[in-house]
């Protein structure tokens, strides 16, 4: 389907994206659009939009190569592919698994895939070496240097030095169950989503444990702010941003709850790369900007049919890029 635009306001158009978007990801002046029927939607600010075929099957997981001209896409076909602005498509990896997980550095150049167990780490486009986990990996992160990495399982959380593949790995251990998972920007946290609506988190190098609770839902969106001194995470109906100062973090101390909006349930968060404003998307499909110091609060579109399910930042700051589960998109200039 190709995509028709309509201002959504002033400063901003729709997108008939037309299926579910699992993530979107800037590249120069466009957005891409990860999509549930394996293709990429690509949209200017201004101008035309494109459909491009990527996978036979959903695409999973996405994350911007680390040239940063290109889209690396995994999908449940095994296929890792690269995918250009001007539509070239190259296989990266075949890995016989749903490719649930990418991660990415321009720092160290480094591609991780998590495919069932496996991380699977890529230099220059080819595979270098793979670390397997004891179960089905949660999600996988890179610190802001692209060195080390961080995989969530049943557990815990094993951490690892990316492009050492003879590294045996060090055990960050909690039951349960770990799903998504984040690392501060300098990597002195590390933070997961549990199956039973709470976070765990891990000071380092201590390994001092932290315990988050009093979620009505599980944790699958986090974003920090630029000095890594704010958590916002969805999976309430407020986004909930916690503190992490001082050598304690968030413990002790109550999370900012900017953004409730009745029953709706916030469903993906997104800080801006350089100030404090934090973009927020619902379970009902509406999406709010709210700027720390004041507590003023922007609409950046209205209820829809889907919720929230991808949203990000232009680089430079000057654009939000966001769609829904039911395949209604925008970028919206702030």
């Amino acid at each position: 389907m190709r995509g028709v635009t309509a201002q959504v306001y002033e400063d901003g158009r729709r997108l008939a994206i037309g299926e579910s978007a699992t993530s979107v990801h800037w590249i120069g002046g466009e957005a891409f659009f990860a999509l549930s029927d394996g293709h990429v939607f690509v949209a200017a600010r201004e101008g035309d939009t494109r459909r491009i075929a990527a996978h036979d099957g959903v695409i999973l997981s996405a994350t911007l190569h680390p040239d940063g001209k290109r889209l690396v896409t995994g999908g449940d076909d095994g296929a890792i592919k690269a995918l250009s602005p001007g539509g070239e498509l190259s296989t990266i990896g075949e890995v016989r698994k749903w490719v649930d997980h990418l991660v990415s550095s321009a720092a160290s150049g480094v591609i991780v895939a998590g495919a069932g167990k496996d991380a699977i780490v890529f230099k220059g486009d080819k595979e270098s070496h793979r670390f397997t986990h004891p179960s089905t990996l949660g999600g996988i992160a890179l610190d802001a240097k692209g060195r080390r990495l961080a995989a969530s399982h049943y557990g815990g959380v094993t951490m690892r030095l990316a492009l050492a593949s003879d590294d045996r790995g060090n055990a960050l251990k909690w039951a349960g169950s770990h799903l998504a998972i984040t690392q501060s920007p300098e990597g002195e946290y590390v933070i997961t989503g549990m199956q039973e609506n709470a976070l765990h988190g891990w000071r380092l190098p201590e390994k001092t444990d932290l315990r988050m609770d009093g979620y009505p839902t599980k944790t699958r969106s986090f974003s920090w702010d630029k000095r890594g001194r704010w958590l916002a995470t969805s999976g309430a109906n407020a986004a909930i941003v916690w503190p992490f100062v001082g050598k304690l973090g968030p413990q002790g101390k109550p999370p900012l709850q900017p953004g409730e909006r009745g029953e709706a349930l916030v469903t993906a968060v997104a800080f801006h790369p350089n100030e404090e404003l934090l973009a927020i998307g619902y379970s009902d499909g509406a999406a709010i900007l709210v700027r720390f110091t004041d507590s003023m609060g922007l609409e950046l579109d209205e209820a829809g049919e889907g919720a929230v399910s991808a949203l990000a930042w232009s680089p430079d700051g000057k654009h939000i890029a966001l769609a829904d589960e039911a395949g209604r998109g925008a970028v919206i200039s702030v």
